[in-house]
């Protein structure tokens, strides 16, 4: 046994103080403040494998959590897992676990799998999407039952693996939420500076978008989450089946070799295939120039009715274009109420300005009101319809403009070559998302604009990406 391999299987079983606590020490843990809020387990005098239980310890990071069990040694490549179907499942037919001890490994090979990449150097990673462990507003410092459970599972299975590991668990919508590469990033910063090579790393998960019927009796995937963020994060990408049952991976003088990777393709909205012309895009701008020079001709003001899903870019172009214009922005969003942005709408156009309702306006009832304070102040009504390729399109859009301050957040602070600590510090909470029942609210009720309605004009808005910077881009064209 080489000298590296013998100092990692001695990590693997070194629970010396402030490495691993036993559950009497970790009871005497004070909580830290921040990103160090250690959780309290119940009493428990279980042995496991003849020795006294063993805690993961936790760590807050925003919303997500970050357990470590035994000391994670830094590595230049990382052996990553999903946990629910990858690495365990229930022990019965039932979706959820009925409690902390309802789990069991995917496949007898799981564990002698996790060891032997950890003694070829590997760091081994868990990284998982939970849901339902909010805190309730009422009782924010009590952890719900379904999350304790949770976290004492993860000792459990600590326990039976007996490798150091770093599971991280994304609790919120966020920019940490797979597909997107969130926990990546967050793993690389606790990785003590050592540079990881992605070409050596992988990801393993069951959410890879596979049809029914991919194996005997299998249903379709849930979802295709894990192999899209193992592509937005640069890394090959297995399936349970491959690494694990026998079907590529194999053991060569007890050490596993990895199987080839799949070149991996999946269904989930991919922004690289869409392609747009400006040019659309400047006829818009000259034809709402247009507008706005005939009515201060006329001395009248002028109405734009912008029509559009949530999340489509709306705001973005009445800030960068319309308001230098002059107009006034009308958002139900700042206004509150439908009345408040009738009023607004009616003392502009009483004072022969250039106003623009920035709202969804998806039906002919929602847009009448506006228009028919235009009539009456003998301005011209225009809509704006803000085309989109998809549906897809409009809610990949939720998706990064709910994520973009934090994905900036980690580029611009490596950028700047800042701390690692300061950076998981400071990372920004991320941005509510429009609900997906906001979405099918809209196009169910959508009417595309008329001159039938009132309107003198009916323009369209082509979507094109206008984004700040090279980096903005490349957060832009991810899958989420």
């Amino acid at each position: 046994m080489t000298r590296e391999l013998s100092k990692r299987k001695a990590m693997s079983t070194d629970h010396s103080p402030g490495k691993a606590k036993t559950i009497d020490k970790y009871f005497k843990s004070k909580n830290a403040k921040n990103g160090s809020n250690k959780t309290k387990q119940p009493a428990d005098t279980e042995q496991s494998h003849g020795k006294p239980k063993l805690w993961v310890e936790w760590q807050d990071i925003g919303e997500t959590w970050v357990g470590h069990y035994g000391t994670p040694a830094p590595a230049v490549k990382f052996a990553a897992f999903d946990l629910d179907h990858t690495l365990v499942t229930v022990k019965g037919k039932w979706r959820f676990p009925k409690g902390p001890d309802d789990w069991q490994f995917v496949h007898p090979s799981v564990p002698k799998v996790l060891h032997s990449l950890h003694d070829q150097g590997y760091k081994i990673l868990i990284i998982s999407n939970q849901n339902g462990f909010k805190r309730s507003k009422k009782t924010p410092g009590v952890m719900p039952k379904n999350a304790k459970d949770f976290r004492i599972k993860i000792s459990d299975i600590a326990n039976v693996l007996g490798i150091p590991f770093t599971i991280l668990v994304a609790t919120a919508k966020d920019y940490m939420r797979k597909p997107s590469p969130g926990m990546w990033h967050i793993a690389e910063l606790l990785n003590s500076g050592a540079v990881v090579d992605k070409a050596a790393s992988f990801y393993v998960g069951d959410a890879a978008g596979r049809p029914a019927g991919f194996k005997q009796g299998a249903p379709a995937d849930f979802s295709d989450s894990d192999a899209g963020f193992a592509l937005n994060v640069g890394v090959p990408f297995y399936t349970p089946e491959e690494m694990f049952h026998g079907k590529n991976g194999i053991f060569e003088d007890s050490v596993f070799v990895l199987p080839p990777a799949s070149a991996w393709r999946i269904g989930r909205f991919m922004p690289k295939e869409l392609v747009s012309s400006s040019s659309d895009y400047l006829t818009l701008l000259d034809s709402i120039k247009e507008e706005v020079q005939q009515a201060q001709s006329a001395g009248k003001g002028l109405l734009l009715v912008l029509v559009g899903p949530p999340a489509c870019g709306k705001s973005t172009f009445t800030q960068s274009y319309l308001e230098p214009l002059g107009f006034e922005r009308i958002n139900m969003d700042t206004l509150k109420t439908r009345k408040k942005c009738e009023y607004a709408v009616r003392e502009a156009l009483k004072a022969g300005e250039c106003v623009v309702v920035d709202n969804t306006n998806p039906d002919a009832e929602a847009r009448g009101s506006f228009i028919d304070l235009a009539q009456t102040h003998g301005a011209r009504s225009v809509a704006v319809v803000f085309k989109h390729s998809s549906k897809d399109l409009t809610m990949h859009n939720n998706c990064f403009r709910a994520s973009i301050e934090q994905a900036r957040h980690f580029h611009t602070a490596r950028e700047q070559d800042c701390d690692h600590q300061s950076i998981l510090d400071s990372i920004p909470v991320g941005a509510d998302r429009v609900p997906t029942v906001a979405y099918n609210g809209y196009y169910k009720r959508f009417v595309l604009p008329a001159k039938s309605e009132g309107f003198s004009r009916v323009l369209h808005h082509v979507f094109i990406p206008d984004f700040a910077s090279p980096e903005e881009k490349k957060i832009w064209y991810q899958y989420y």
